[in-house]
């Protein structure tokens, strides 16, 4: 197999993993449109269709292999919970224990939290998954492109040094 037969065909790859991960955010568009759309939920009031804010004290913070802060466990009216931060630079040195804040509630998840005026989504925000799916479509068929581009002027190249060989 020749190095550019090789570089289309990882580039077919990546159009395949660029296909299906726009097909999943395309899936998860309706999610974000509704959570964009929803309203502030009104006392005593149940409806799972709007944002609900409920007060929460931090009780724990995890950090990943590069010290970043990933996890937060808090207290949502004496309740545990935990909740994964998704992608982002923020300024986490507010989430301390006993620090204080809001969650945000939708649907039973937990979409953000805010600590000291600072907003962090969680990997439950539909936003925030439906952004970073398209953001790996666009990586896929972004690399689909430029490993094709490649393959080509690879057997161009070639063609042309057998030509004067």
């Amino acid at each position: 197999m020749s190095d550019g037969l090789a570089l289309a065909i990882a580039g077919a790859l990546c159009l395949i993993v660029g296909a299906i991960a726009l097909v999943y955010s395309l899936s998860l568009d309706s999610a974000a449109r509704d959570f964009k759309s929803a309203a502030q939920c009104q006392t005593g009031i149940k409806d799972t269709d709007c944002l609900e804010r409920r007060a929460i004290e931090v009780t724990a913070v995890a950090t990943g292999r590069q010290g970043e802060v990933n996890t937060v466990d808090f207290l949502d009216n004496g309740n545990p919970h935990e909740s994964h931060l998704g992608p982002g630079r923020r300024d986490t040195s507010v989430l301390q224990p006993h620090a204080s804040g809001t969650a945000t509630l939708w649907h039973g998840k937990y979409t953000n939290l805010d600590v000291a005026g600072i907003d962090f989504v969680t990997d439950e925000n539909p936003v925030g998954e439906h952004g970073l799916w398209i953001l790996f479509a666009v990586i896929g068929i972004g690399f689909a492109l430029i490993l094709w581009a490649a393959s080509l002027a690879w057997d161009v190249m070639n063609r042309r040094a057998a030509n004067h060989g």
